[in-house]
């Protein structure tokens, strides 16, 4: 899909298609394509006089893939965590064509920041190229922003899940709800890791795209919009940048505390099995000797025998049971 954003007497248009575009003429300044064709492709190719990158190299991981000049053209590539509302949330690649007056953006996921400005620009009266390039760039600095505070509200609720009051030793139950909860509470943790780090590469991608279009202008003159604008745009990912390593060591000593619980939990069921092993070791010395063959042993035909060697095993049972609840080892 192509959509074409053009300055006209009665404000800001918008066209979606070739073939609309070509019916209404204006002064272009921004090119937005989403998934596009082929023909859309070289659409906007002849109209900017540019070579568009494929998909293909839009993934390239390589600065100079990603951050070039080339025909006249600025081209730079950031990467974006998109789909994180839903189950399985995927990087995405955004790359940005600054050529003359005209703005370019390829892209193959839909973009929420992309829509939340699409709607703002169309209630303006007039803007520009510069201008429709840094707003993008805010917005999606605010919905990075947003993302990593859903982050830290997830984290914050499962810091209340590991660090509550487990009572190992007085539950009612026969499943253990402490270890399930820290288990899910681990698996959680997995998760919101893995999309923090994501989250990180991400904004290293773009503080280097904000970095590299405002040097580009900056060398040319210090004076000029783009690159003052770009300033304020550089701290707040920086800022964010600071906070998502913060998160990213909450969650490395969360993790340290949630396996150091779960080690707890098995430490007291290993102890309960030591405590039965040494609770029955007494009885089974005393029937392992009476157990033996041999003619003269004591008691061996006595009429009341039997039942002292068993009255015997239960005291021997019934000591270190009272030693250990003494103790509180139990």
């Amino acid at each position: 899909m192509i959509r074409i954003y053009t300055q006209t007497e009665n404000g800001i248009a918008r066209t979606v298609g070739v073939e609309e575009q070509e019916s209404r003429r204006g002064e272009v300044f921004w090119i937005d394509l989403l998934t596009p064709d082929a023909e859309e492709l070289r659409y906007a190719e002849s109209l900017c006089a540019i070579e568009m990158p494929t998909k293909d190299e839009m993934r390239e991981i390589e600065a100079t893939s990603r951050l070039y000049c080339e025909d006249g053209g600025r081209f730079m590539t950031t990467t974006v965590l998109s789909r994180v509302e839903t189950d399985d949330p995927i990087i995405a690649e955004i790359t940005f064509i600054l050529k003359g007056r005209v703005l370019i953006t390829i892209r193959h996921t839909d973009s929420y920041s992309f829509r939340v400005f699409s709607h703002q620009l169309l209630r303006m009266q007039g803007t520009n190229r510069d201008l429709v390039f840094v707003g993008l760039l805010e917005t999606l600095v605010d919905r990075q922003a947003d993302v990593l505070e859903r982050f830290g509200t997830d984290l914050d609720a499962l810091s209340k899940k590991v660090f509550g009051k487990h009572h190992t030793r007085r539950k009612e139950k026969v499943e253990d709800p402490d270890t399930d909860d820290l288990r899910d509470a681990l698996e959680e943790l997995g998760r919101v890791g893995d999309l923090i780090t994501r989250q990180r590469d991400a904004l290293v991608n773009l503080l280097r795209l904000i970095t590299f279009a405002g040097n580009e202008d900056s060398c040319l003159d210090a004076q000029n919009s783009l690159y003052v604008a770009l300033r304020p745009v550089s701290r707040d990912v920086n800022s964010l940048s600071e906070y998502a390593s913060f998160l990213s060591n909450k969650i490395n000593f969360m993790l340290d505390a949630v396996l150091g619980l779960i080690n707890i939990e098995q430490n007291d069921i290993v102890k309960v099995f030591t405590i039965m092993s040494v609770v029955f070791m007494p009885p089974t010395l005393i029937a392992s000797i009476y157990g033996m063959n041999f003619e003269y042993m004591p008691f061996l035909h006595s009429p009341w025998g039997f039942w002292l060697s068993l009255v015997v095993m239960l005291l021997a049972a019934a000591i270190p049971l009272l030693i250990f609840k003494l103790k509180r080892y139990i």
